[in-house]
């Protein structure tokens, strides 16, 4: 892997992370068309860098979310959907070997499609997050563990599926921002102690770079969609077909 390729790969996953066009989707096609085999830990490194985006874009949202933990509502939200994100990201790690689900991402960015303009159209607000049900909150953990499966984006799936179960917008889009911290940090943890057993394939500068390109670009993305949080996401169902033919063409 070259800089050039490093720095576009990270620029790539921070402006797609927070989009609801599957950053995992895209990252794929991209090692594709540029012939680049970068390896799981230096896609999950990249993720730290927008995870690093989150916490300065939103950290005063975060400091509501961890005072007075012991009846805080939204703490309690985010860990009971983290759970089964995780119980689900780690029968997937376990049992499903790495790369079987490529031949699948054009069905990803399909459900994708099928989901933002679903939600756009049965929308309709009733609840804010601190008066969400639990039931739905785990129902939103369930399918953001479902977004391991590339293609399918993993804000645009669980800002649906908070819509479609009346939640306001603007909480299910911060909600869903926030709940990515937890997973991120998790799969980093994993594959950091998996470096320490084997050696790192893609050369560490490549690695720093990516997180720096990919916090950047998280950063600017991030920015602009906490400006429209209560806009339809629906139009990025018109561009995602671009993804999903070019998906067609290369898996």
């Amino acid at each position: 892997m070259s800089i050039l390729q490093s720095i576009f790969l990270g620029l790539l996953q921070g402006f797609s992370e927070f989009l609801p066009i599957s950053s995992s989707g895209h990252l794929i096609l991209a090692q594709r068309l540029l012939d680049v085999e970068a390896t799981l830990f230096f896609d999950v490194a990249l993720h730290v860098g927008t995870l690093f985006a989150v916490i300065v874009v939103y950290k005063k949202s975060l400091a509501t979310y961890v005072a007075k933990p012991l009846k805080n509502r939204r703490l309690h939200s985010l860990l009971l959907a983290s759970a089964p994100t995780f119980v689900i990201a780690f029968a997937v790690k376990a049992f499903v070997p790495q790369g079987v689900f490529e031949g699948l991402l054009p069905v990803g960015f399909a459900l994708t499609i099928a989901l933002l303009v679903t939600s756009h159209y049965l929308y309709k607000p009733q609840t804010p997050l601190d008066k969400c049900p639990l039931w739905k909150v785990l129902l939103c953990g369930i399918v953001q563990g479902a977004a391991v499966f590339p293609g399918l984006s993993r804000s645009g799936s669980t800002v649906s599926t908070l819509k479609l179960c009346g939640l306001h917008q603007e909480d299910a889009t911060e909600f869903s921002f926030v709940l990515s911290l937890p997973v991120i940090a998790g799969s980093a943890l994993v594959e950091g102690l998996e470096l320490l057993t084997k050696p790192l394939a893609t050369p560490w500068y490549c690695v720093v770079i990516g997180v720096f390109f990919a916090f950047l670009s998280g950063y600017a993305s991030l920015s602009v969609l906490k400006s429209l949080k209560s806009s339809s996401w629906v139009w990025f169902a018109l561009y995602l077909p671009i993804p999903l033919v070019l998906s067609l063409i290369c898996i």
